[in-house]
């Protein structure tokens, strides 16, 4: 089981989970007696890249500068420990996720989100060498989900460049492939880069079973998360066979 944080300076960045989640409430109560600020965003503000870029810029009151664009975005998230906002860790809450599992940014969301968390956590800059001009400071992103089941998200956000996944205890986990990124995660922890392509030819076959065993292989995750991860990926195919 890969247990996510929010104090420390390690991925998994980015975390899927429920909002009755006990992990949250410890973890946040532990975040602020650290002098950590925990944001809560709205998700229902992000339907389009343009209001999630508002959303942001408004709640973290990005300065001028901010190009309202997804690398600006993880810059200005980097920047935000900088001049002007002081040193504390923080932790982005966005609340309400539920809608964007519809919306065909999600996985270049949750690439940008890891991307400024890994930046800010390691001390590096963009192109991934130590950044000597700044403290290592934490900071870590969580989608809350009403009432979707964290692996349903899963495909959308495996689909983020160089993002891999892991689902654990029931929450979906993102982090940055290993070979991509500095600092990103050791080989042999059960991380899945890349759409979830590695049991097409099964489910396209009609071998459900040993699709749900790859699923399970791959992913760490119980039968009921590869059983759902099984519809989620049968229906992305079907939708893929209808436009093709």
């Amino acid at each position: 089981m890969i247990e996510p944080t929010l104090t420390e300076h390690r991925s998994p960045w980015v975390v899927f989970t429920s909002p009755a989640d006990p992990w949250l409430l410890s973890e946040t109560a532990a975040f602020t007696q650290r002098n950590g600020l925990v944001l809560r965003l709205d998700g229902r503000e992000m339907a389009d890249p343009a209001s999630l870029f508002r959303t942001f810029a408004r709640e973290l009151s990005f300065l001028d500068h901010f190009g309202h664009n997804w690398d600006a975005l993880v810059d200005c998230l980097h920047d935000w420990h900088g001049p002007g906002h002081g040193n504390q860790d923080l932790a982005i809450v966005i609340e309400h996720a539920d809608d964007l599992l519809k919306t065909d940014f999600l996985g270049r969301f949750v690439s940008v989100l890891a991307q400024a968390a890994r930046n800010s956590n390691l001390r590096l800059d963009g192109d991934g060498e130590l950044d000597e001009w700044r403290r290592r400071t934490a900071q870590h992103f969580v989608f809350l989900l009403d009432h979707t089941a964290p692996g349903a998200f899963t495909e959308g956000a495996a689909r983020g460049m160089d993002v891999a996944v892991a689902l654990s205890d029931g929450r979906l986990l993102a982090t940055l492939t290993d070979v991509e990124w500095p600092g990103g995660d050791p080989a042999s922890t059960p991380w899945t880069a890349g759409p979830l392509s590695f049991a097409d030819e099964e489910i396209l076959s009609g071998m459900t079973d040993k699709a749900i065993t790859l699923f399970r292989d791959h992913l760490g995750c119980s039968i009921h998360e590869a059983m759902d991860l099984l519809q989620s990926r049968s229906e992305h195919l079907r939708r893929d066979n209808v436009t093709g």
